[in-house]
């Protein structure tokens, strides 16, 4: 990691010690300090089973790409763009429970819950499934979402959401006998576009879990 006191060519210093924590307690400055270099793929055990620390790393990927590019060049990365995106991850997590779109016009923020219940919905339109909960009742995957959403009163916010991207656990039930895995995939697919087409969503990753089949 880098010494969070010594600047770096890509501008971080200019976010260090400002930025909290997300609703599962992870620590911002952190998170975005492993997108920014690249490493939002290698996930600890915490942040594989966190749907809030998977939603911030691909939108802190996809907001400090430009910057992170221009330092690979080796120019200077003007600081005009390096206060544009500092002020704009400030602004994704003055509440992470809410999605959040800025444009000229003002901001548009949608809550978690909802996030989770318009993929819940579009699962339960897929032939083959029964049933559709918002999280998925497997302990390590459930348990860090569902501990942070109740403390905040958010008990049907089985979604990680920051800016324009979220992370969301479906558990569902299907019919004896259907394909499992076409199954699930048409979830997937059927809640990743509902998600973008509805809520302006950019990034959206779907987990499904099988846990039952209904005869």
């Amino acid at each position: 990691m880098t010494d969070p006191g010594q600047p770096t060519s890509d501008g971080r210093q200019l976010l260090s010690g400002t930025i909290g924590h997300l609703a599962c307690g992870a620590d911002t400055d952190e998170l975005l300090e492993q997108a920014a270099d690249g490493h939002a793929g290698q996930l600890t055990d915490h942040q594989r089973h966190c749907l809030h620390c998977q939603a911030a790393l691909h939108e802190f990927t996809r907001i400090w790409e430009p910057v992170r590019n221009l330092a690979a060049e080796h120019v200077a990365v003007p600081a005009a763009l390096k206060t544009a995106v500092a002020s704009q991850i400030r602004k994704l997590i003055t509440d992470v429970w809410y999605t959040l779109q800025l444009s000229d016009s003002g901001a548009i923020r949608i809550a978690a819950r909802v996030v989770a219940t318009i993929a819940r919905d579009a699962a339960r339109t897929v032939p083959g499934v029964r049933v559709a909960f918002g999280r998925s009742t497997d302990i390590k995957t459930a348990g860090p979402a569902e501990e942070a959403t109740l403390r905040h009163r958010h008990p049907h916010a089985a979604a990680g959401v920051l800016g324009r991207t979220a992370a969301v656990d479906l558990a569902i039930a299907v019919q004896y006998g259907d394909q499992l895995e076409t199954v699930a995939r048409e979830v997937q697919q059927r809640a990743i576009t509902e998600l973008r087409t509805r809520t302006g969503l950019q990034d959206v990753t779907v987990n499904v879990t099988i846990d039952d089949v209904i005869t």
